[in-house]
């Protein structure tokens, strides 16, 4: 949809309310049962494990979005796995000289 349709700010007030609606249920709902259900002593360590791996994962996928990128399931793991060093490449180059380098993005 083109900015200048005259439907277009109608339609996105619209998405807008679905989603202010949405975050509202996850953050007084959804994230209060997964932070009591984290923070039971059984499940500590099964949470700092997923933790790790997420961790790990997020060196092998793009720290940015490819919209030409083919949305092909064949394609797409591979193509994230060539485009994920380039970027990672290039985030460290966004942050020289002053701010700080890592090769997970996640990391501040």
């Amino acid at each position: 949809m083109n900015p200048a349709d005259s439907q277009y700010v109608p339609k996105m007030k619209e998405l807008w309310t679905v989603l202010s609606e949405h975050i509202k249920e996850e953050e007084t709902k959804d994230l209060p049962m997964l932070e009591k259900a984290l923070s039971s002593s059984e499940n500590r360590g099964q949470s700092e494990n997923l933790a790790k791996n997420f961790d790990r994962t997020k060196v092998l996928v793009p720290s940015r979005s490819h919209p030409a990128a083919s949305e092909n399931p064949w394609f797409e793991g591979p193509m994230g796995m060539l485009a994920a060093p380039i970027d990672h490449i290039a985030d460290i180059f966004r942050k020289f000289p002053g701010g700080t380098i890592s090769p997970n993005p996640s990391k501040k």
